[in-house]
């Protein structure tokens, strides 16, 4: 639980809401008895038939008459003590002082009821049926404050509990955003989706619970037992005795809740997966027929996902029950004791004192309604341990996703990045991402400013982790890549990537306009900037064809826009953000040949002064570059002119001998 105390530690910073909450949730519980001593002037009256006056008389009346007693019962006492033997002498010593307490509590008693009667003559109703409507008067009117106090804390708390879990939104979504690229690969979209949406809810319930029910139920339930600690201690203690067998129980359930909490979240991510997994990939599961195996998939998915929650469902139903019992029990155990010391009169049970005076009725009913009192919140603590064990669940989950120090960091104290104007170099270089399994080995090159290469090789040679490293999503482990001379795990990893623009195969566009998805590339970018990278990529070509032009909405992913429309429009964000080094990923593979050539012909001026890298297998996109970089199995096999790289590579010669 303790990554929750880290939830409630941010929450903190909404102190006020925090101590208004509080108050009304200690309103609510003063309330909530001051109601239920409603019953004690309606025994009065309807059992009895008395007032307030007369009660108070009565009440003075009879200890005064005890006190008589008592005191004839000392004196009488005192002279056997004379003449007992010295075996009697202890006895009767015994009696005497527990006779004495039961005059101090007489007195005591005596001086209480003097000092209220005054009052209780002047302001209390004169007739029953009075003192009645006024204690009805007094149970609505309770009643009333306490339901405006239960809105009150309602409004007050899912105010902190969702501020706080915005702001935990953002934190981890930031995190989110900094985690090491082979970390968000490991997690999958679908485990980061459950961690920001669902598990977020679960903690957002947590805190509700935890400033909502689990200060106002406790705190109902300790006024409860202050006030039938007030009528007598020791017959409460007697009725708390099952409380350490239910703490165990409670806790017992409540561990194995947490367990299958656990794998409800596990549950949740795989059916998160297989949704996201069918609907981007609707086409391909149509044209092969497999709609009744992805519903299979999902049924299987969903099936462990309700199976969890039954479990769920089955320990929140036991911790209901096993509070429900202890409270018969304990109320059992208190009419037992009671009654034994009303029907004989007595002050002690198995000689242990419980009460100073002899229990009255009506006091003994008032202390088992404060029973029946405490008891209700007791019952509702079983619904606050399981939504406090989910909410716990889910913030462990969040820690340990993202509370950890990712491979690729900024340096403490990072140096100044140069305007890329000298060389890149790959300085002896090993790369994996497997223990003993080097995916690049030893590799050795060196790039100048300006210069225009080709890197091309078969599926596993390295050309795409290579360009990873460059960009430093990850850090090879050994060996450098440098940048003028400097190496860049050295760097802010952020400043480094704003020298640069990368665009892929899968071209990827964001839900929006096509002019947002330009403008993507450069913060606060004029028209005309825009304008003319659309011209760079050729995107200009078919924007008349859209029915809104550039505001045109490109849909989840682009997919309102056809492939070859989606590359243009990734190149055009590129060419915006003006690098000083491009990367090129099959950039032009989705288009036609002309559109192609066109959009060589503005790259081969637009990549002048900028160190530009081609990763391809089009024989076409060669008249880029000037040089050829052939990779075999992470190593560098041919490095050289193009025209050279036909006669030294076989590698070169498979890729392109169809389309040379």
């Amino acid at each position: 639980m303790k990554p929750f105390f880290k939830a409630i530690l941010l929450s903190f910073r909404y102190k006020w809401t925090i101590a208004g909450a509080i108050v009304c949730s200690m309103m609510v519980a003063s309330l909530w008895t001051a109601s239920i001593t409603t019953v004690f002037p309606v025994v009065k009256i309807v059992l009895e038939g008395e007032t307030a006056q007369s009660w108070i008389a009565n009440e003075i009346e009879q200890a005064e008459t005890t006190r008589s007693t008592l005191v004839g019962e000392i004196e009488q006492l005192q002279k056997d003590l004379q003449t007992a033997t010295p075996q009697e002498s202890g006895k009767l010593n015994q009696k005497i002082d527990l006779t004495m307490d039961r005059l101090n509590a007489e007195n005591k008693a005596i001086q209480r009821f003097e000092y209220i009667q005054p009052y209780i003559n002047k302001y209390a109703p004169t007739s029953p049926f009075s003192t009645l409507v006024w204690a009805m008067i007094w149970l609505v009117a309770t009643s009333i404050l306490k339901g405006v106090m239960l809105v009150f804390s309602a409004i007050l708390v899912a105010r902190v509990a969702n501020r706080t879990v915005m702001d935990m939104r953002r934190i981890y979504y930031r995190k989110a955003l900094e985690l090491d690229q082979r970390r968000i690969e490991l997690l999958g979209t679908s485990n980061m989706m459950v961690h920001l949406s669902s598990n977020m809810m679960m903690v957002s319930g947590g805190l509700q619970m935890f400033y909502g029910k689990s200060i106002r139920e406790p705190l109902k339930m300790v006024t409860c037992l202050i006030a039938a600690a007030l009528i007598s201690l020791p017959l409460l203690l007697i009725s708390l005795v099952v409380v350490p067998a239910g703490a165990f129980l409670i806790h017992s359930v409540a561990h194995r809740m947490k367990n299958a909490t656990k794998k409800e979240i596990a549950g949740m991510a795989e059916v998160y997966q297989t949704l996201i997994e069918t609907f981007s990939s609707l086409k391909t599961v149509r044209i092969f027929n497999r709609e009744q195996s992805e519903r299979h998939r999902f049924k299987k998915n969903a099936g462990v996902l309700y199976r969890m929650a039954i479990r769920i469902s089955l320990y929140d139903s036991l911790l209901r029950p096993i509070t429900e019992v202890l409270g018969i029990i304990s109320i059992a155990l208190s009419v037992l004791a009671g009654s034994y010391l009303v029907l004989y009169q007595q002050t002690d049970l198995f000689g242990f004192q419980i009460s100073d005076r002899p229990l009255k009725p009506s006091m003994l009913v008032l202390f088992y309604t404060m029973l029946a009192g405490a008891s209700d919140p007791a019952r509702k603590m079983s619904e606050i341990v399981n939504v406090l064990v989910r909410g716990g669940t889910a913030c462990t989950n969040l820690v340990q996703t993202y509370d950890q120090e990712p491979r690729v960091a900024a340096p403490q104290n990072p140096i100044p990045i140069p305007e890329h104007v000298q060389s890149i170099e790959f300085r002896d270089v090993l790369f994996r991402y497997e223990p003993k399994q080097p995916v690049i080995k030893r590799l050795q090159l060196t790039v100048p400013f300006g210069q225009a290469i080709a890197i091309v090789g078969g599926n596993g040679s390295g050309k795409s982790t290579l360009m990873n490293l460059l960009v430093r999503f990850y850090d090879p482990q050994r060996g450098a890549v440098l940048l003028d001379g400097k190496d860049i795990r050295e760097m802010n990893p952020r400043k480094l990537r704003r020298q640069m623009a990368w665009v892929t195969q899968q071209s990827v566009l964001f839900k929006g306009t096509v002019w947002e998805n330009i403008s993507y590339g450069k913060a606060n970018p004029t028209r005309q900037q825009i304008l003319h990278a659309a011209e760079v990529a050729r995107v200009d070509q078919f924007i008349d064809d859209l029915k809104n032009g550039y505001d045109t909405e490109v849909g989840d992913n682009g997919r309102l826009l056809s492939a070859g429309q989606r590359q243009r429009v990734a190149l055009a964000r590129a060419v915006l953000a003006d690098p000083r080094i491009l990367i090129l990923d099959e950039a032009t593979s989705q288009m036609d040949g002309n559109t192609e050539s066109l959009i060589h012909d503005s790259l081969k001026e637009f990549i002048q002064n900028r160190t530009t890298f081609v990763v391809t297998h089009r024989q076409s996109s060669l008249r880029l570059v000037e040089r050829v970089i052939v990779l075999e199995s992470g190593r560098i096999v041919h490095d050289g002119p193009v025209d050279e790289a036909h006669k030294v590579s076989d590698a070169f010669n498979f890729l392109f001998s169809k389309s040379a």
